[in-house]
C-alpha cells in the first residue's frame, strides 16, 4: 500500500502587527512552498535528530499587495521531541517566533508542537529557515497487532534498530490540509552519513550535490507532497534495467534473496511499462524494514523482513512487491487529489492483485479473485458498505472496499471500455498527471476520451454510490414451441445498469450469453434452439454483486463473523502458536462474545450455535469428533495425521487449515488448525491472510489450496 505523506501549503495569516506581547489576527491567505531543502544529522544511539530546513514560500498574487504592508504569520508543526533553535528569513524579516504547544484537540500520535513565526513586510517570495533538534523515538512493537501486516502507528523513529522518518513532523510541516489547487513541490534532502547504516530517501540520489556538500543527497524526481528517509544495517545489491537503477537493501543474512528481488523488479518494469507508461523516475529500491510493513514511497518500497524472507513466494505472488512497485506510478507518481477519495489503492489492486493473473495466463485464479471480491462484500454488514469514492475521506469506506470492490470496479470498467482502450487511457492518465493531483473525476474524464460509451452513469453507480446489486434468477421457463427461454431476473429491489452474463446448460454442453438489465426486476427472452436444463447467473463473477450466504466460500473470515465464538483447545500444554492463533481469531469479538473449551469439557451449544476454532488434538475429543462428522467436515483424522480426498498426510511436517460452513450459524464458519507436530503449526500471523477454504502445509509452506464453492443453477421448467 502507498503510505500518504503530508506537506505542501503553509498556513499564512496576514494582519496588522500587534506588538511582541500581542497577537495577530486577520484573514488567512495562501503561501505556497515552491521548494524545500532539508538537512539532517542523525544519531541512532541517542535517537537524536538535528535538522535545518529552508522553505521557499510564495504568496498568492491577490494577497501580495496586502502582505507587503503587513505582518505575515507562518504557522507550522514539528515533532514534540524537537525544539526550534532558530528561525531566520531571506526576503523578509523575522519579528518573532513562538511555540504554541500541542493542539489540545489534536488526535495525532505523536501530537506535534505548533509553532508560529511573524515575518515583517515580506516580498511576494521569501525563504524561511528553521533550525531544530531533539529526540525522535517510537516503540515499534507497540503498533504490531496480531493478524495485521501493517504497523500504521509508526511515524518517526531514529534508533539502532532502524530509521523511519515518513511522518511524525520530523521537519516543519503545515497546519492546513493539502489542497489540490496548491501543487506539490520540489524537495532536496541532505543527510550526514550514519556509521554502519544504509539510508534511502523518497527521491533520486544527487551525486553532484553529494560531491559538493560531502553529504548524502537526494532530490525529488517530480513534485512531491513530502519527503521520507529510512535506513538500517543493510548490504546493497544493484543492477540496471531499461535505464532504471535497481537496488535491494537487505540484512546480511538475507543475501540469498537479492538476485530474486532484483529480477522481480526487472520483471515488473517489463510487465507494466508497456501497459501504463514509463516508470516515472530513474531509480527503484526494495528496502528491508525493522517492523511489519508493505509501504510504497517515491522511488522505493519498504518491506518487512518477514515478507522478504518468504523468498520466491513474495517475489511472485501478486499483491506483494508488484503492488508496492506499481504505486510508483499511482499514488506516488500521480498523486491522490485530497479533495476527493483515494483511488490509487483501487487502481493498483486491479492492475496487480487481480490483473497480474490475467498477464500470467491464469484465468482460473483471476476468476477466484473476482469471486472473492463478491464474497467479501457479501459478508459485510450493510451499514459499513459505503461509497468507494469516499475512501480516506470523511465517512470513509473500509480498506476492504477500497481494495476489493475497487479492483472489481476497474475490471468492469475495462470490460465496458475494452481492455486495450482502458490501458491506453491509463497511459494517457500517467503522462498527464505525474507530479500532479488527480481525482476520480480526472480518471473518468481520461477514460471517456478513449471510448464512445457514456461513462458518467458507470462512475456514479460504482464509485459515488454504495452497495452492489443482489442479483438472482427468480425462475427460468422454456417455451419449446417458439424455442424461447424466459429468465426472470431481480437486482434485490434496487435499480442498476448492468450487462448480466448467463450460462445456459443443456444436454450437449453450455451456452454463454450476456443480457442488459436496467430495472430492479426484468424478464429477458432468449432464442435457444436446444432444450435448456438449467441457468446459472454470472458464473465467472464478472459483475461485482452480493451473493446469498449459502454461496459464500467458507474461509477464516467466516469464522471471525457474527457475535458468538468458541475456541476448543487441545489437551495438555497448548503450544504457543496455537494460543497465538486463538488470540488472532478472538480479536474479532468482544470479551463477552468469546468462550473457550478445554479438553474434556462438553458443551453442545458452544459447538452448535457459535462460530468455532478447533485447535490441534482437540479434533480427537469424542464430542468434537462427533460434531465434525455430523457437519461432514472435509478433513478426517488418522492415528498419524489427517486425510483429505483419500490422500493421507502423516509426515511430522504436515498441517492443515480448513474452514467449513457452520450449519447453525448462517454465514459463519468452523475452522480447524491441525498440525502433526508443534513444529509444523502454520505461522499464526499468516492464518487470516489465506482466502481459501483449505490450505495444506508441509514444514509451514503451503502445498495445496482448495475452495469449498457451491454453484447454484436454477432448473428450467417447460412453459405450459
Amino acid at each position: 500500500m502507498r503510505l500518504p505523506i503530508r506537506l505542501c501549503t503553509l498556513a499564512v495569516a496576514v494582519a496588522a502587527f500587534a506588538g511582541l506581547t500581542g497577537c495577530v489576527s486577520g484573514p488567512m491567505v495562501p503561501a505556497r512552498a515552491r521548494n524545500y531543502r532539508i538537512e539532517v544529522k542523525l544519531d541512532p544511539a541517542t535517537h537524536h535528530l538535528a535538522g535545518h530546513t529552508s522553505m521557499d514560500l510564495a504568496l498568492s498574487p491577490d494577497s501580495t499587495k496586502t502582505a507587503k504592508s503587513s505582518t505575515v504569520a507562518v504557522e507550522f508543526l514539528l515533532h514534540p521531541g524537537l525544539r526550534v533553535d532558530d528561525v531566520q528569513a531571506a526576503g523578509a524579516r523575522v519579528r518573532r517566533h513562538r511555540d504554541l504547544g500541542p493542539d489540545p484537540e489534536d488526535t495525532k500520535d505523536p501530537i506535534p508542537e505548533r509553532h508560529i513565526v511573524w515575518v515583517d513586510a515580506p516580498s511576494d517570495k521569501f525563504t524561511l529557515f528553521v533550525d531544530y533538534d531533539g529526540t525522535v523515538y517510537q516503540d515499534a512493537s507497540a503498533g504490531e497487532h496480531p493478524g495485521e501486516i501493517h504497523n500504521f502507528d509508526m511515524t518517526a523513529h531514529v534508533g539502532e534498530d532502524g530509521i523511519y522518518l515518513a511522518g511524525g513532523y520530523w521537519y516543519p510541516e503545515p497546519v492546513s490540509e493539502p489542497d489540490a489547487d496548491d501543487p506539490p513541490t520540489d524537495f532536496t534532502l541532505l543527510c550526514h552519513p550514519v556509521e554502519g547504516m544504509d539510508l534511502v530517501a523518497g527521491g533520486v540520489t544527487d551525486p553532484q550535490l553529494s560531491q559538493v556538500t560531502g553529504l548524502m543527497a537526494w532530490h525529488s524526481p517530480y513534485p512531491l507532497t513530502g519527503m521520507v528517509l529510512v535506513g538500517g544495517h543493510h548490504d546493497v545489491y544493484r543492477t540496471t534495467h531499461d535505464g532504471v537503477a535497481i537496488s535491494a537493501h537487505l540484512k546480511p543474512e538475507q543475501k540469498e534473496f537479492a538476485p530474486g528481488l532484483l529480477e522481480t523488479a526487472k520483471r515488473i518494469l517489463d510487465r507494466y511499462q508497456p501497459l501504463i507508461g514509463p516508470y516515472p523516475a530513474n531509480e527503484y529500491s526494495i528496502v528491508d524494514n525493522f517492523f511489519s510493513s508493505g509501504f510504497a514511497f517515491p522511488t522505493f518500497t519498504l518491506l518487512s523482513s518477514a515478507v522478504i524472507n518468504m523468498g520466491e513466494r513474495a517475489q511472485t505472488v501478486h499483491g506483494y512487491i508488484d503492488h508496492e512497485m506499481v504505486h510508483s506510478w499511482w499514488g506516488n507518481g500521480v498523486l491522490v487529489d485530497p479533495s476527493d477519495g483515494n483511488w490509487c489503492e483501487s487502481l493498483t489492486s486491479y492492475a496487480t492483485n487481480y490483473y497480474g493473473y490475467i498477464l500470467d495466463g491464469d484465468p482460473g485464479e483471476a476468476r477466484r479473485k473476482r469471486r472473492n471480491y463478491c464474497h467479501f462484500l457479501s459478508r459485510m454488514k450493510p451499514e459499513k458498505d459505503r461509497p468507494l469514492g469516499n475512501y480516506d475521506r470523511k465517512d470513509s469506506c473500509s480498506r476492504g472496499v477500497a481494495y476489493e470492490k475497487g479492483a472489481a470496479v476497474f475490471n468492469m470498467l475495462a470490460r465496458r471500455m475494452g481492455q486495450d482502450n482502458f490501458w491506453a487511457a491509463m497511459r494517457d492518465f500517467n503522462s498527464s498527471f505525474v507530479g500532479k493531483y488527480a481525482s476520480w473525476t480526472d480518471i473518468q474524464n481520461v477514460c471517456q476520451k478513449h471510448t464512445d460509451k457514456d461513462l458518467g452513469p458507470f462512475f456514479q453507480q460504482w464509485v459515488r454510490r454504495a452497495g452492489a446489486p443482489e442479483l438472482a434468477i427468480k425462475q427460468a421457463q422454456y417455451d419449446s414451441g417458439n424455442q424461447i427461454l424466459e429468465v426472470d431476473l431481480t437486482a434485490g429491489g434496487s435499480t442498476w445498469d448492468l450487462n448480466v452474463p448467463l450460462r445456459i446448460v443443456h444436454a450437449a454442453g453450455t451456452l454463454d450469453v450476456t443480457v442488459p438489465m436496467t430495472k430492479a426486476t426484468q424478464t429477458v427472452r432468449l432464442p435457444v434452439d436446444v432444450v435448456p436444463v438449467s441457468v446459472e447467473l454470472d458464473p465467472d463473477y464478472q459483475i461485482f454483486r452480493r451473493v446469498p450466504v449459502a454461496q459464500i466460500i467458507p474461509t477464516t473470515a467466516s469464522t471471525r463473523y457474527g457475535d458468538k465464538f468458541t475456541t476448543v483447545l487441545p489437551p495438555g500444554k497448548v503450544a504457543k502458536d496455537y494460543l497465538a492463533i486463538q488470540s488472532i481469531f478472538e480479536s474479532s469479538f468482544s470479551k463477552d462474545e468469546r468462550m473457550t473449551l478445554s479438553a474434556g469439557e462438553k458443551n453442545g451449544d458452544a459447538l452448535a450455535e457459535r462460530c468455532l476454532l478447533i485447535l490441534g488434538n482437540a479434533v480427537h475429543e469424542p464430542f468434537v469428533a462427533a460434531f465434525l462428522s455430523a457437519v461432514e467436515f472435509p478433513v478426517t483424522w488418522t492415528d498419524k495425521g489427517f486425510e483429505v480426498s483419500g490422500v493421507q498426510y502423516e509426515d511430522p511436517g504436515d498441517a492443515v487449515l480448513c474452514t467449513a460452513r457452520h450449519p447453525g450459524v448462517p454465514g459463519g464458519g468452523i475452522t480447524v488448525v491441525y498440525a502433526n507436530s508443534d513444529a509444523a503449526i502454520p505461522r499464526p500471523m499468516t492464518i487470516p491472510m489465506y482466502a481459501h477454504s483449505m490450505v495444506i502445509f508441509h514444514n509451514k509452506v503451503p502445498t495445496v489450496r482448495l475452495d469449498l464453492e457451491k454453484h447454484e443453477e436454477v432448473p428450467v421448467t417447460l412453459k405450459p
